[in-house]
């Protein structure tokens, strides 16, 4: 038998609903929360679609997590805290089986960043999850797109183009065998979330952000909101370890790790006095760093090997 839509929260998303500043959770027509007054509320929503953002068919664990992690990502990318969320779920049917599964990733991640679910809402149709999810950061402090200046160093944390790969392999567009496709489908889903970094930075970064429709993209995001151009050292890119084992040509590996979007690593500047302390943090944080580029007053020039190039390719656009 079907779950109704109340068992269905009652048994799946209701034990994750208490935390800091929450004075009332799941439940009742509204959720209640305190804002501190020192603190600015950030609030960001993003969905995801069943053959749009995951191939049908996913691990609805690696659904769960992923879900999350793609706004709390947006929050990172503000210097926010954490702080709560909420989550609407279209479902073809209430299966159990991936209920269980869905809300197991869902709170894999939630714990790990003690952010709880305060309400939501189910109802019935094609596959895709809508979370709204809101964050803190003290007044005037947040990192925005709008302020680098020429002469910051740019930097990025972790690797990039492992989820790009796993796209194209999803597609047929890579040959690999399944062990392969399903490490790489994996590792792009359980992605490590960077927000204690991300705060920890926020005295010493300039900009920020989340790294999800590529790079280009999304660097050029900070480049027209700040004004600013940048030179980018391609040949610096930190790139997924998967790359070597499969001995993908240079130019493909360029490709994924410049427009192959999904990474959701942080992108951010600073100034020059600064990178001994982001540094430090980066160690103390246990969260790689790679230096790959500078803020220029002229335009976005790419640079590989020390020579220009120009590739014809965009970022990933929903429309």
């Amino acid at each position: 038998m079907s779950l109704s839509e109340f068992e269905l929260i009652k048994k799946y998303f209701t034990a994750f609903d208490s935390g800091e500043g929450v004075f009332l959770g799941v439940g009742d027509d509204c959720a209640l929360i305190d804002i501190p007054s020192n603190k600015h509320l950030a609030i960001t929503t993003d969905t995801q679609i069943e053959n749009v953002h995951f191939f049908k068919g996913t691990d609805p664990y690696l659904i769960g997590y992923k879900s999350l992690l793609v706004n709390t990502s947006d929050l990172a990318a503000m210097g926010a805290k954490p702080y709560c969320f909420t989550l609407s779920l279209t479902l073809p049917s209430a299966q159990e089986d991936f209920l269980s599964m869905f809300s197991q990733g869902l709170f894999t991640l939630a714990k790990k960043l003690n952010i709880p679910l305060i309400g939501g809402n189910t109802t019935k149709g094609e596959l895709s999850i809508t979370i709204s999810a809101y964050g803190l950061v003290d007044k005037g402090k947040a990192l925005l797109r709008s302020m680098a200046k020429a002469g910051d160093s740019l930097y990025v944390t972790g690797t990039l183009g492992g989820p790009g790969l796993a796209v194209d392999c999803g597609y047929g567009k890579v040959n690999v065998d399944e062990s392969m496709k399903d490490t790489l489908i994996n590792k792009s889903m359980l992605i490590e979330p960077r927000n204690d970094f991300a705060c920890a930075i926020v005295p010493y970064a300039t900009s920020a952000i989340d790294i999800s429709d590529g790079l280009i993209g999304d660097l050029k995001h900070i480049l027209e909101h700040s004004k600013v151009g940048c030179t980018l050292y391609v040949d610096k890119l930190p790139k997924a370890l998967e790359f070597e084992q499969l001995n993908l040509s240079e130019d493909y590996q360029n490709k994924l790790c410049l427009y192959g979007g999904g990474d959701y690593e942080l992108l951010f500047t600073c100034s020059k006095d600064n990178e001994l302390s982001i540094s430090k943090l980066s160690y103390e944080y246990n969260v790689p760093i790679t230096k790959i580029g500078v803020i220029n007053n002229d335009s976005l020039i790419l640079l590989n090997h020390g020579r220009i190039i120009h590739l014809n390719e965009r970022s990933f656009e929903h429309f």
